[in-house]
């Protein structure tokens, strides 16, 4: 009779140990659950994290890719963004032709940027990320220079966008590196001099022709005050003599971008004919002399204004010669130093533009500063004193004989391989002091730069 208890209380212990294991179980496959849920969400958030700097890094990859191919970049003309967006569109489906990355001849542009095809980048797994590119005229932006480049990284579910912005900005003159700078070789005799007016530098000449060995040759008591520097590096600076520069020699220099020449700027001013020389004093004002008229000036004369000579064309000033204004001539159809020549064999002083007097037809022309003589095509030549030239000089020859001094507020420019000499006492002082940059006349390209602290996330 006393054994059912206990058979009672057995079941009772088994009861109880089957619900604790019951319970352990229901614990246990909740941990499980919650560790399998943690796992998956760690997962998840390791995946996105993954995603998120796969993202952006595309993104930044779309930027640096434009900056790569663009950066540096010349644009001849800037005053439509069309133009600076085509320039763009033009050279990114030039380096993007043969790219499996995405369709380079689908690359478009407008007014309002250039529009890019999506650049597809695929990983060794096999997954494939984005970059969209789109490159938009900024807003705001008065001068049609300034650009951005937006570039959205796209990695699984990551997006990421990133911006830049860029400028078409010209640059500085050649004449702000260089006093002299020629196509041609340079050949210094006797006691020729070239020195700065404010520093030694100013002082300095290049020589960009390859059609010899020595492109600059110095001989006798020849001094430079900067340095002397060709392009060529295969060449050598030749000196004989009593030789002395103040600056460096530089073997193999970077050939500079060589600026192009507009004349059509000057012509509409150049109202008055003028088809003889003259022997007596003459003043003459915004002058045009046609073509093949092959004056000479042997008397003084005084210009002011604008002295526009067409090609081919022969003009001698054999007097002395007062200008106030510049000097401008047609770019010749045929390349001829002999038929395309302007001498000044007399004693030549002159004044820059903004100098003019009073009156109507000098209007706007004031306003074209830094030049005096713009003759490409031309053979040039000064065997008097010059005193002072208010502006740079421009031209395809240039000769600098006898006692030919004075100071050149700008500096020279020879644009054709030809010659440019300075032989007997000839002494050019170069003065880039309060120069203008842009000299007028002179066009030269911008150059697209990224603008500092533009980067935005």
């Amino acid at each position: 009779m006393r054994s059912r208890p206990k058979t009672r209380r057995a079941a009772t212990r088994r009861g109880i140990a089957l619900l604790i294991t019951l319970i352990f179980l229901a614990l246990f496959a909740c941990l499980a659950v919650a560790i399998a849920t943690s796992a998956d969400a760690n997962l998840t958030m390791a995946r996105n994290r993954i995603e998120a700097q796969q993202a952006a890094a595309l993104a930044e990859a779309g930027i640096q890719l434009s900056l790569r191919h663009l950066a540096g970049l010349h644009v001849l003309d800037t005053h439509d963004a069309a133009d600076l967006h085509e320039a763009m569109a033009e050279h990114l489906e030039a380096e993007w032709v043969s790219s499996s990355m995405l369709q380079a001849n689908n690359i478009t542009w407008n007014s309002g940027g250039v529009s890019v095809p999506v650049i597809s980048i695929s990983r060794p797994d096999g997954r494939t990320g984005r970059i969209e590119l789109s490159i938009a005229a900024s807003g705001g932006a008065a001068d049609n220079t300034t650009v951005t480049i937006q570039s959205t990284g796209r990695f699984g579910r990551a997006v990421r966008t990133v911006s830049y912005n860029m400028t078409a900005q010209r640059g500085h003159s050649l004449l702000f590196r260089h006093g002299i700078a020629s196509k041609s070789s340079i050949r210094m005799t006797g006691d020729a001099r070239i020195q700065g007016a404010n520093n030694p530098d100013e002082g300095s000449i290049l020589s960009a022709s390859y059609s010899t060995s020595q492109p600059i040759q110095l001989t006798g008591n020849a001094r430079i005050s900067g340095d002397v520097g060709i392009c060529n590096p295969n060449g050598s600076i030749k000196k004989t003599g009593n030789v002395v520069i103040g600056g460096d020699e530089v073997i193999g220099a970077e050939e500079p971008e060589w600026p192009s020449v507009d004349t059509s700027l000057f012509r509409p001013y150049a109202t008055n004919v003028r088809t003889s020389g003259a022997s007596g004093n003459l003043t003459l004002s915004n002058v045009r002399i046609p073509a093949g008229t092959n004056p000479t000036f042997s008397g003084n004369v005084t210009v002011y204004g604008v002295l526009y000579i067409e090609s081919p064309n022969k003009v001698t000033f054999s007097g002395n010669a007062n200008i106030v204004g510049v000097v401008v001539a047609e770019p010749p159809a045929v390349d001829n130093l002999n038929a395309n020549q302007i001498q000044f064999t007399g004693n030549v002083s002159t004044s820059g533009v903004e100098n003019l007097p009073s009156g109507s037809q000098y209007d706007g022309l004031r306003d074209l500063t830094g030049s005096f003589l713009l003759a490409p095509g031309y053979s040039t030549a000064f065997t008097g004193n010059f005193n002072t030239i208010n502006g740079c000089m421009v031209a395809s020859e240039f000769k600098f004989t006898g006692n030919a001094s004075g100071t050149i507020h700008g500096g020279i420019i020879n644009l054709c391989d030809s010659s440019l000499q300075l032989t007997g006492n000839a002494n050019l002082t170069i003065d880039r002091e309060n120069m203008t940059e842009n000299p007028a006349g002179l066009v030269s390209s911008y150059q697209l730069v990224g603008i500092p602290g533009s980067y935005a996330e």
